[in-house]
């Protein structure tokens, strides 16, 4: 069975207990967790949540490791010595060294249908700009959120979902689909997306998501499906 390392913080995190629970769940036991520093921090706080809380009854990143028998280091990236094998999948990282980058095979799932909604706040602005809403497993390369694609999954919307109820739907196929990009995952099955004309989303500013749910309405109208028993 494949190798496996996840990039995560050194903090209790909601998708990387999800990650590797699942990648427990399906049998992966050569599995190394890497927590790096946690750089970014937020300076404005969105209007409308759309990530599940991220540790809610998640133990500490080390003692989830050791309930599940995996490894766990702690420290900076250039200290792990990680072998070029290891397919090493994005559960948090901030700035990965390019050297790293061009080495090793690092695979994101990114919350949005690239190259279409690339950025942060994919979600948000695919409603916003009536875009597809989808998730997309694809190598960290050259390209931020673009670039070699292992697949791409139109996430169903229906007429009677709330936000809420599709953001959850969303992260749930990020997850799922990143473990089983670790199976997908082939160098001659790669699909390139190139990010020209598309934009590089920021956040979302409030003066756009104070209208968000009018127009996530608006979408629904056009775009929903009826929800079949």
């Amino acid at each position: 069975m494949k190798k496996i390392g996840v990039l995560t913080y050194p903090v209790k995190h909601r998708k990387t207990f999800d990650l590797i629970s699942i990648l427990k769940a399906n049998g992966y036991k050569d599995v190394i967790v890497y927590a790096i520093p946690f750089h970014y921090q937020k300076k404005t706080f969105p209007i409308y949540q759309h990530r599940p809380e991220m540790n809610y009854n998640v133990p500490p990143m080390e003692q989830l490791c050791s309930n599940l028998s995996y490894q766990y280091k702690q420290g900076q990236l250039a200290d792990f010595q990680i072998e070029t094998d290891r397919i090493i999948l994005i559960a948090g990282a901030g700035i990965i060294p390019e050297e790293f980058v061009k080495t090793h095979t690092l695979i994101n799932a990114h919350p949005g249908y690239i190259p279409n909604c690339r950025g942060l706040d994919a979600v948000k602005w695919a409603i916003v700009e009536n875009q597809p809403i989808g998730v997309t497993t694809h190598l960290i390369g050259d390209y931020v959120d673009a670039g070699q694609v292992i697949e791409r999954r139109l996430i169903p919307v229906y007429k009677t979902d709330t936000f809420h109820a599709l953001a959850q739907r969303v992260y749930e196929n990020e997850v799922s689909m990143l473990v089983e990009a670790v199976e997908k995952y082939q160098t001659d099955n790669l699909i390139m997306m190139h990010p020209d004309g598309f934009v590089l989303h920021k956040r979302m500013p409030a003066n756009i998501e104070q209208h968000l749910m009018e127009r996530f309405d608006e979408y629904k109208n056009t775009n929903g499906i009826e929800r079949t028993l």
